[in-house]
């Protein structure tokens, strides 16, 4: 019986995430009106009543190529009393260059939180942060008002960044209080080092991060054996507290259609790995439709002729247009680089339909700090573009992270778009950060209009995990939740499905003109043989809507329901995503008359048909469940 169990629990692992990994733990602690989580030796979603103060505190390991290794954690002992509670246990972090052990004290009242942290190596350990890290939520917090305390027990008055921040935002910190309510304010502070705090949704992360270590000091650094790192974090509460909150069943997700917005669903489009060029395509090629391919040509790998000459054959083949992307290696003149991959260009007889230009990362500003000379490389690189390219769409920006974008402005009246990745697994791969890093993707739009005005904003990669970017990402051998990694299962899951129509919710509604969502082969491919992975249902119907007319959807709640609405013959399509482990009960307001739901219930039938969710569906009346992760197709009259 219990292997019959274990067999249902790991066939549905695999269905909701792609892998059979476990969730961590997560234990529930309270302290009057305070509650939060513990999870892997970290406080997650400290909320006083209702309202989500801190979204972390951690004492946190990175290895000398910031890796996160998890903690190993024994001798856990929790002491609940009548208002509050005590927690302790030990802590092992094993790196490459060995192990850390360190332990943890946490200790709360209604009005104080307290989570101390004690390393002590026995042997000389490299690190490029050992400490504390704190995570501020967004809403609430995102250009609203904060007293700083620094290091030298001065205060001042600031804001949270509304835009985001490509710098850190505050320096020699040792607190921040900052109005959680009305006539409530929360200060956290930090004791044992010096920190500043970095705005997370640079790499898609939904926060602001108080970090310990100024990222100005050598990285790495050694913590000789036998000494011991001694740090504290301190929440504490004033003004009139709330009630303790009270457990509640969540009331159905109320969602309707609106009126017609201004913005039209962005062009998708999938990459063309350049193993897939060169291994046999042979491979079934579903009929997606999406309107570009993009194919990344990069002379420093030797890329030329032949391989724009087969980017542009797949492309023809699927019915799409070519975005090739140009990385141009900057080690010489970058009017001679241009002039030969032009010259390639033409040799290969293709037609693009845009080319974007970009810089090799090591040749754009990674590092925050004052931009050093070769920021002036840009001008450079884009003029020479319109030189050797006359009469081409020309994209410029970045094939790294938003990060570089926005540390590396690309100069004004040069380029026809402006182009960055995104992936949710930078800092953190735990399956509720990968949801809430969604609501990154608005702030994200709101900058780019900020420093670009109205030129059109295009994402050459959108997924849960890293398609590219600084360093090598992380090994994934055990199929698991990785930080960093290249693969995650996760993309295979409905957990991908559900996190992809999110993105593009968010992406769309931010007016964004082209995001490529997946890939033909490899990690991010959207098909396998003769079957399909559920986020390509998603990618198809997005696909089948490029273009289209945009609605107002009222109703999608933060963490719960994600939605997006265009024209369609008729009336509307309404596209909605479960974003929660639960099962979620949505009350429509709008008449519908169809729906397809991709979710448990209908894993193994959609993974047979790419056509399930246009020819499948079935009546509904004025509510439907969706199940966990799970994705609906709505067809209304409005």
């Amino acid at each position: 019986m219990n292997d019959a169990r274990e067999r249902v629990q790991v066939d549905r692992a695999m269905m909701l995430f792609g892998t059979a990994q476990a969730p961590p733990e997560r234990i529930a602690l309270d302290a009057g009106p305070l509650t939060m989580i513990l999870e892997n030796g970290a406080l997650r979603w400290i909320r006083l009543g209702d309202v989500e103060v801190i979204r972390g505190i951690a004492f946190l390991i990175r290895d000398r190529h910031w890796g996160t290794p998890t903690p190993e954690i024994t001798d856990l002992d929790i002491n609940r009393t009548g208002d509050g509670f005590r927690v302790t246990f030990k802590a092992l972090c094993r790196t490459g260059d060995g192990e850390l052990p360190w332990f943890a004290e946490i200790v709360a009242s209604a009005r104080e939180l307290r989570f101390n942290g004690t390393a002590a190596p026995t042997a000389d350990f490299s690190t490029n942060r050992t400490g504390f890290v704190i995570l501020h939520p967004l809403d609430g917090v995102a250009g609203c008002p904060v007293e700083v305390t620094h290091t030298d027990g001065s205060k001042r008055r600031a804001r949270f960044p509304a835009l985001v921040d490509p710098e850190q935002c505050f320096f020699e910190v040792s607190a921040l209080a900052h109005e959680v309510a009305p006539g409530i304010t929360a200060t956290c502070s930090m004791e044992g080092d010096t920190w500043e705090m970095e705005d997370h949704r640079n790499w898609l992360d939904a926060s602001f991060k108080t970090y310990v270590r100024p990222l100005a000091l050598p990285h790495p650094y050694v913590i000789p054996g036998g000494s011991t790192v001694t740090q504290s974090v301190k929440l504490t509460f004033s003004g009139n507290l709330p009630a303790p909150r009270i457990a509640s069943t969540p009331a159905p997700v109320e969602i309707s259609i609106g009126d017609a917005l201004p913005a039209v669903m962005p062009k998708i489009g999938l990459r063309a790995p350049m193993e897939f060029l060169k291994e046999s395509r042979d491979a079934v090629l579903h009929p997606i439709g999406v309107q570009l391919v993009n194919g990344r040509i990069d002379p420093r790998q030797g890329h030329g002729e032949s391989e724009i000459r087969a980017f542009a054959t797949l492309a023809t083949a699927i019915g799409a247009k070519l975005m090739l992307e140009y990385v141009a290696p900057c080690r010489a003149d970058p009017a001679e680089e241009l002039t030969a991959f032009a010259a390639a260009l033409r040799g290969s007889g293709a037609k693009p339909e845009s080319i974007a230009v970009a810089p090799a990362e090591d040749r754009i500003r990674g590092e925050p700090g004052a931009p050093p000379p070769p920021l002036a490389l840009l001008g450079a690189v884009y003029r020479a573009a319109r030189e050797a390219l006359p009469g081409m769409t020309i994209g410029g920006g970045t094939f790294a992270f938003f990060t570089e974008l926005n540390r590396n402005w690309p100069p004004s009246g040069l380029i026809d778009y402006v182009t960055h990745m995104v992936s949710s697994v930078v800092h953190a791969a735990d399956d509720r950060s990968m949801m809430e890093n969604l609501d990154s993707f608005r702030h994200i739009c709101e900058t780019v209009r900020a420093f670009t005005g109205q030129l059109p904003h295009r994402i050459v990669a959108a997924n849960i995990g890293l398609e590219t970017g600084p360093g090598d990402p992380a090994p994934n051998p055990k199929n698991e939740r990785v930080p960093m990694a290249r693969f995650d299962p996760r993309q295979r899951g409905l957990f991908g499905a559900a996190w992809s129509l999110g993105a593009m919710a968010e992406l769309a509604a931010g007016g964004v003109d082209a995001v490529t969502m997946g890939a033909l082969a490899g990690e991010f491919a959207l098909t396998h043989g003769a079957g399909v992975y559920p986020a390509c249902h998603v990618v198809t119907g997005m696909a089948a809507a490029a273009g289209r007319r945009m609605f107002a959807v009222a109703g999608p709640q933060q963490g719960r329901i994600a939605g997006l609405a265009y024209e369609a013959a008729g009336g509307a399509h309404l596209w909605l995503a479960n974003l929660t482990e639960e099962a979620q009960v949505v009350a429509l307001r709008t008449p519908a008359t169809r729906a397809a739901i991709l979710d448990e219930r209908t894993f193994a039938a959609a993974g047979r048909d790419p056509d399930f969710m246009r020819t499948t569906g079935r009546s509904i009346g004025g509510s439907l469940e969706i199940g966990a992760y799970g994705v609906a197709c709505i067809e209304s009259g409005r």
